[in-house]
């Protein structure tokens, strides 16, 4: 007898006998992913460059290496010629970098390299100084991690006192790197405020003949008292160290001045 469409010869569960086929027949039909016709696969779009984002970095790099001078003006017609860049990134990069104070900026809209005085390089010679001190003495357990074999086997390098825009790179991250072993941690941020600063001050000092000779030894001095843990002495030696480069600045200084009243 036939029922419903089936043989009444069923399984022992009471299906018919080609109900196992007519399943998987139809798991495969409805699991089986039909063809859509031409896939689209979506690429992620590269950023395209900011083009004063550009600008700002070559003209930062140019005034951290010393390749203009404290004081030099930075005429938009020269710089947008040598970047192959339109006047308007590069017054946007120009304009931030004031803020940064490396770019003084006049009233009748012309771009100069900062210059610093002497009273400027004693202020900031004063505030390293102090956030400096503060670094080793809120320091504790961690300059037992401060890689002082790492920053001799650099200053004992006869070739860096050859190459002062090097050395000023490494004068500058070795002063960073004993800020950053204070266990008070906003205490970077405050620094970094002044490295760019610190930077055009180095350029200044570093291009003194003797100067890097004389830096690198102070600095091993420095790390001496930082291997033997012992603060007190690291404080004795950095002040040393800051003196002198505020004497060499005050020098500087007096040179210019003298250059222009003569």
């Amino acid at each position: 007898m036939i029922a419903d469409g089936f043989t009444s010869a069923s399984s022992p569960c009471g299906f018919p006998p080609h109900w196992p086929g007519l399943v998987l027949w139809t798991l495969l039909k409805f699991s089986t992913p039909k063809p859509k016709g031409k896939q689209i696969v979506n690429i992620p779009k590269k950023r395209r460059p900011n083009l004063s984002e550009i600008a700002y970095d070559e003209i930062k790099e140019m005034i951290l290496s010393g390749e203009v001078a404290q004081g030099e003006r930075i005429l938009l017609d020269e710089i947008s010629e040598r970047l192959n860049l339109s006047i308007t990134p590069i017054r946007e990069a120009l304009n931030k970098l004031a803020q940064e104070d490396l770019i003084q900026i006049t009233p009748r809209t012309s771009h100069a390299v900062i210059s610093l005085d002497a009273k400027d390089a004693s202020d900031i010679l004063e505030l390293r100084l102090l956030l400096e001190t503060f670094a080793f003495q809120t320091a504790g357990e961690n300059l037992a991690e401060f890689p002082v074999q790492r920053f001799r086997d650099v200053f004992q390098r006869p070739e860096l006192a050859q190459n002062y825009k090097e050395f000023v790179q490494y004068d500058a991250e070795f002063h960073s790197t004993i800020v950053a072993a204070s266990n008070n941690k906003k205490l970077g941020k405050l620094y970094a405020y002044l490295q760019n600063l610190v930077l055009v001050e180095l350029i200044a000092a570093a291009q003194i003949g003797g100067r890097i000779e004389a830096a690198l030894e102070e600095h091993l001095k420095i790390l001496d008292a930082i291997e033997a843990r012992d603060v007190d002495l690291a404080l004795a030696a950095l002040r040393v160290h800051l003196k002198t480069v505020e004497k060499i600045l005050s020098t500087i200084q007096g040179r210019k001045a003298a250059r222009k009243n003569g």
